[in-house]
Formats: C-alpha cells, sequence, structure tokens
C-alpha cells in the first residue's frame, strides 16, 4: 500500500503566488486609479487657485474693492479651488477666506452691508486653520475676520495667541497682529495689549519702512504714546518716529 504523499509547501506555494500577485496587481491598479483621480482634480484646482490670486494680487495694488463681476469670478475661482482639492486644503480655504473680505474691503467694521461676505470669510477661515493648525498667517488672518465682525470673543483671543506663537518673528504676522491690536485696543485686556505690544516693538526693529507704517496707524488709532512709550532704548530716534509724541 502507498503512502499518500504529504503536501509541502513547495507543492502550494506556486498556486499561492499568483493568486497573491493577482491580488497585488489589483491593488496597484486601484491605487495608479485613486492617484489619476486626485491628479485629475490638483491640476485645475491649482489653475483655480491661481486665479484668485491674480485677481487679488491686482485688487491689493489698486487698494480699492473689486467691481461685482471680478468679485465673482475670483470667488467662484476660489471656492472651485477648495471643492476640487479632494482634502480639505488649508491654503485653498484662506484664499477663500481673503477673497469674501476683498468684496468689503472699504466697510467700516460691522458694517451691516458687508455681513455676508464677512461671516463667510469667517467660515472659510476657521476651516483653514482646522485644516492647517500649525499656519500662523491663517490664524492672524482670522484675528481680522474677526476684528472686522467686532466679534472679541475666545475664539479672537485664540486667533491672537495662536498667530504670536506659531509665527513669532514672521515680519508679516508681527505687523497684521499690531494693526489688529491698535484698531481693537480698546476691547483688549492687559495680556492681549502685552501681546500687541511685543509684535509692535519686533515690527519696528525690523526696518524703518515698518516702523514709519505702523507710526501711522497708532497716531490714527490714538495710540502713538501708547507705541513709543513701549519702544525700547533709542530705537524710535533710529526709525525716526515718535518725536515730540510723549511729553
Amino acid at each position: 500500500m502507498k503512502r499518500r504523499r504529504r503536501s509541502s509547501q513547495a507543492d502550494i506555494s506556486p498556486a499561492l503566488s499568483v493568486h497573491h500577485y493577482r491580488l497585488l496587481a489589483g491593488a496597484v491598479l486601484l491605487l495608479a486609479l485613486a492617484l489619476a483621480v486626485c491628479a485629475a482634480r490638483m491640476v485645475p484646482a491649482g489653475i483655480a487657485s491661481y486665479q484668485a490670486l491674480s485677481f487679488m494680487a491686482h485688487w491689493r495694488k489698486a487698494g480699492e474693492e473689486p467691481s461685482a463681476r471680478a468679485y465673482e469670478i475670483a470667488r467662484t475661482a476660489a471656492q472651485r479651488s477648495v471643492t476640487l482639492y479632494p482634502v480639505a486644503n488649508g491654503q485653498y480655504l484662506q484664499q477663500l477666506g481673503l477673497v469674501e473680505q476683498w468684496q468689503a474691503f472699504r466697510q467700516p467694521f460691522a458694517s451691516p452691508q458687508a455681513g455676508a461676505s464677512r461671516q463667510a470669510s469667517l467660515q472659510a477661515l476657521r476651516q483653514a486653520v482646522a485644516a492647517r493648525p500649525t499656519w500662523p498667517v491663517a490664524w492672524a488672518d482670522l484675528a481680522w475676520a474677526k476684528l472686522y465682525l467686532q466679534e472679541f470673543d475666545s475664539e479672537f483671543d485664540q486667533a491672537l495667541r495662536k498667530a504670536a506663537e506659531l509665527g513669532p518673528w514672521r515680519i508679516g504676522i508681527n505687523r497684521g497682529l499690531s494693526q489688529a491690536g491698535f484698531y481693537s485696543w480698546a476691547q483688549l485686556d492687559t495680556e492681549q495689549r502685552e501681546l500687541v505690544l511685543e509684535s509692535a516693538r519686533r515690527t519696528v526693529s525690523h526696518s524703518r519702512r515698518e516702523a514709519v507704517a505702523l507710526f501711522d496707524t497708532a497716531k490714527a488709532t490714538g495710540l502713538a504714546e501708547v507705541l513709543c512709550s513701549a519702544l525700547p532704548g533709542k530705537i524710535a530716534e533710529e526709525r525716526g518716529i515718535c518725536a515730540g509724541t510723549i511729553e
């Protein structure tokens, strides 16, 4: 009587290898298809983002609110970049928030006419910091969105602190926080005011151009003496500001 030959690993491994190969090939194909779909969405999203940025660069250079037609085109492009991108993109959401702010660029704080676009800006910037919580520029923009709406609450406080914490030596952050702080000075508590003044000191120290621009903001908000009293040493004299401000 013949003994049944025991199955060995060598007997079954070829069949398993083919099966595994097919599974692997299928997984690779699915991954390739997913990557292709993502790429097909990311490229037009980038183009739409560039279009929105171009409009904002033009508005910034002109220093005026966009026409209704230009605003709508830029807003559509910014929204398209957000919608097309496969996941939440903090940069694109931030751009959308800024486009919304431009619609009422010249309107005063808490203007009822600007309420809708500024609320839309706030919502987009909230999503931006949620998608990219370590990016200080988005937090600074969120603080400005709250300032435009005159909402000085815990969210405003968090935005100020996060921007200062994450971008302590970035001139754009310090400039933005200083200006936002001067415009909201009456609403700030002691700790918030010190945060603003620290940003102001860094701004003044950066360059004469930055110092003069911030001093102009301080004068416009009635805070020239506050700014000048907070500056260390002879930095004010070196920057050519504050002459005759402090008695």
